[in-house]
């Protein structure tokens, strides 16, 4: 490569050659700075991936709080479904005893398994109701659960290409300066 150094009595022409250091320093300059800018900017978008995965995780938390609750409602609904049971037995055993009284204690049997019922009725819808609202929050849970799943595979791809760019961008930088120190 001909640089174009005009001879003088020394050697080569002084301006000549300090006008080529200045710009090849100018250059070298220049792509650091753009480097350093590129550089900045991956670093930026780490941190703004960062910051979006520590929402992930706070997400996750209530997530996660949200199934201690849908838990501790299905304990719950166990625990109504036991108690449910044996007022049945205790309503079934009630009806049977009452009826093998007397007309006058049937009248009584009558009453009480009327009321024996109408818990059961009562029970019956109050678990109809639970049903529901189970199944509403265990359709917002997945929906949650999915919608984080989509979430972190997303901010696992742009991570992974924040990372690849940060490091072609130090091997550039280091290249870049590599050249500028020999």
């Amino acid at each position: 490569m001909s640089i174009g150094f005009r001879k003088s009595l020394l050697g080569f022409n002084c301006n000549d050659v300090l006008d080529y250091i200045e710009r090849t320093h100018k250059n070298f300059k220049d792509k650091e700075n753009k480097l350093n800018s590129q550089l900045d900017n991956v670093k930026e978008e780490l941190s703004i991936s960062k910051a979006d995965f520590e929402k992930l995780m706070a997400e996750k938390a209530v997530v996660d709080a949200k199934l201690a609750e849908f838990n501790a409602k299905y304990d719950e609904i166990e625990r109504l479904s036991e108690n449910i049971g044996k007022l049945y037995l205790v309503a079934q055993t009630n009806a049977q005893a009452v009826m093998s009284s007397s007309e006058e204690s049937a009248k009584i049997s009558f009453e009480e398994v009327n009321k024996n019922i109408i818990s059961i009725d009562e029970a019956h819808e109050s678990l109809k109701e639970i049903r529901a609202e189970i199944t509403k929050t265990s359709e917002e849970f997945v929906a949650e659960v999915d919608r984080l799943m989509n979430s972190l595979s997303a901010t696992k791809i742009q991570i992974a290409e924040n990372k690849d760019t940060c490091e072609t961008a130090e091997r550039e930088f280091a290249e870049v300066y590599e050249t500028i120190v020999k």
